[in-house]
C-alpha cells in the first residue's frame, strides 16, 4: 500500500474523531446551560462565619444536588441586612430560618415548608426580684430590655407585648443568652426575655430566686426549611423525604446537632406557621 491510499484509509477514522469531539464539546456546553439555567439557592440566617455556614449548609445543597438531579448551592449572606432584603426579594429557593420568616415567607412569597426541627420553644420575660420600679410587664415601658437585635425571635416576641410604639421598652443590646442574663443581674437593664428552657438552667444555683417572670409566651413551632414556588411540587416533594432519609440524617448532621441536639427533623406544612409573620409587622421591609 502506497502512502497516498495510507493517507486516503485513515482520513475517515480523523474525521470521526473530529465529528465525536465536536458533538461532546455541543452536548457539555448544552448540560452547563442546563445546569446553569436548573441552579437553586440554599441560604440560612448569618449566625456564623462564612465558613462555618458553608460547613453547616453546604453537605445539605450538594446532597440534594444528587437526590434531585436539580443543582443546589449555599450562599452565605454578608449580614442580616443583606440575608432580609434577599429574602423579601425572593433570591433564595430554599431557606432554613425562624417561624416568623417561614410564617411570612408562606403568606408572601408562596413558600412551602417542608421540614422542621422537633418541639416548640416559648420565651419568658424576666425581671430582677428586687427591682423596686417593675412589678409587672408594662413596667418595662421606657426601660432597658437585655435582649438581642431584632429580628432576633425572642426580642420580636417580647415587643409585640407592647402595642403602642411610643411605649416601647428599650433595647439594650446583648449577645448571647447567657450573657443577657448576666447584664440583669448587673442591673444594667430592668428587663430580660430568654428562651425559657434557658431560662431554667440560668435560675438555679446561687442565682435561684433572683429574678421573677413577668410574661410567658405561647409555643410557638421551631426553624424549618422551606422551598419557594421556582421549585416545582414533585421536586419539593423528593427534598422533603430525602431529608428525612438514613442519607438526609448525615448531610443534616451539623444543622441537627447546632439547632436540636442531634435530633431527627420532622415533616411540616404551611398549617403549622399560620399566624407568626405578625411578629415581623414593625420591622422595616415586611409589615410596612
Amino acid at each position: 500500500m502506497s502512502m497516498i491510499d495510507d493517507i486516503k484509509s485513515t482520513r475517515p477514522h480523523r474525521d470521526l474523531v473530529k465529528f465525536a469531539a465536536g458533538t461532546v464539546f455541543v452536548l457539555a456546553l448544552t448540560w452547563s446551560q442546563f445546569c446553569v439555567g436548573e441552579t437553586y439557592v440554599f441560604s440560612a440566617p448569618p449566625g456564623e462565619t462564612a465558613e462555618d455556614g458553608q460547613k453547616d449548609y453546604g453537605p445539605i445543597a450538594e446532597f440534594l444536588t444528587k437526590a434531585t438531579g436539580r443543582r443546589f448551592i449555599y450562599r452565605h449572606p454578608n449580614n442580616w441586612l443583606s440575608y432580609m432584603k434577599d429574602m423579601r426579594t425572593d433570591k433564595y429557593d430554599l431557606i432554613f430560618d425562624g417561624p416568623h420568616f417561614v410564617s411570612w415567607r408562606v403568606t408572601r412569597l408562596g413558600h412551602t415548608p417542608l421540614v422542621r426541627v422537633q418541639g416548640t420553644l416559648n420565651f419568658v420575660i424576666v425581671a430582677r426580684n428586687n427591682d423596686e420600679v417593675v412589678f409587672n410587664l408594662t413596667d418595662l415601658a421606657g426601660h432597658k430590655v437585655c435582649a438581642h437585635a431584632p429580628p432576633n425571635l425572642a426580642t420580636l416576641t417580647m415587643q409585640t407585648q407592647f402595642a403602642n410604639p411610643v411605649r416601647q421598652p428599650q433595647i439594650f443590646e446583648v449577645n448571647g443568652f447567657e450573657n443577657i442574663f448576666a447584664e440583669l443581674l448587673k442591673g444594667n437593664c430592668r428587663g430580660a426575655v430568654i428562651p425559657s428552657a434557658l431560662y431554667a438552667t440560668f435560675n438555679n444555683g446561687d442565682t435561684k430566686g433572683k429574678t421573677r417572670i413577668l410574661h410567658l409566651s405561647k409555643p410557638l413551632p421551631r426553624q424549618a426549611i422551606t422551598a419557594g414556588p421556582r421549585l416545582p411540587e414533585n421536586i419539593q416533594s423528593v427534598i422533603r423525604a430525602a431529608l428525612l432519609s438514613p442519607h438526609g440524617l448525615v448531610a443534616t448532621k451539623r444543622l441537627r446537632e447546632r439547632f436540636a441536639n442531634g435530633e431527627q427533623m420532622v415533616a411540616t406544612n404551611q398549617d403549622e406557621y399560620q399566624g407568626f409573620a405578625t411578629l415581623l409587622d414593625n420591622l422595616y421591609g415586611f409589615g410596612w
